[in-house]
């Protein structure tokens, strides 16, 4: 949904190959401290290892500064470790995919469970809520419509019903 309206860039911590627990392979654009906040509308934080950000102080850095500029702050699965350290959740709630009672940085009295959560500029999700979380960010920038939406959400594909009532 956001393709065709807006570029996306990965950045990585370093600019080596990051490989994903299910082997998918993707080749950062960038590293995270060469990141502009004002070049960008957004910062998407994906899941994996939470233990690999323990120190990512550039990425924490960058994610307070979307967020002092209200720019969308987006995590999924173990991302919103990441928020956390950035001391993001501090009187929000939120929901993540973490073992959060191993980091103090985790607000437990904020912890929601459910699949995604919103608050203001700041969008978190359960890792199994993939849909529902990018349906959250198309919606934060207003490009999600009730067709993709439901397609997403396996709700109907008007394309192909079109399709098959001209065939008949």
């Amino acid at each position: 949904m956001l393709k065709n309206k807006y570029e996306i860039i990965t950045a990585g911590l370093t600019n080596e190959l990051v490989i994903s627990e299910t082997g998918l392979q993707v080749q950062p654009h960038i590293e995270v401290s060469e990141a502009r906040v004002d070049e960008y509308e957004g910062i998407l934080i994906p899941g994996g290892e939470e233990g690999q950000l323990e120190d990512a102080k550039s990425l924490f850095s960058i994610i307070r500064q979307f967020h002092e500029q209200e720019k969308l702050v987006a995590a999924i699965c173990a991302g919103p470790y990441a928020l956390a350290k950035a001391g993001l959740f501090k009187g929000i709630s939120y929901t993540a995919t973490i073992d959060y009672q191993k980091f103090d940085c985790f607000p437990i009295e904020n912890f929601v469970y459910e699949e995604v959560v919103k608050h203001s500029n700041i969008i978190t999700a359960q890792g199994h809520a993939f849909v529902p979380f990018g349906i959250a960010i198309a919606s934060y920038f207003r490009v999600a419509d009730e067709h993709n939406t439901d397609f997403y959400c396996g709700k109907g594909n008007v394309v192909m019903e079109k399709l098959l009532r001209e065939k008949s």
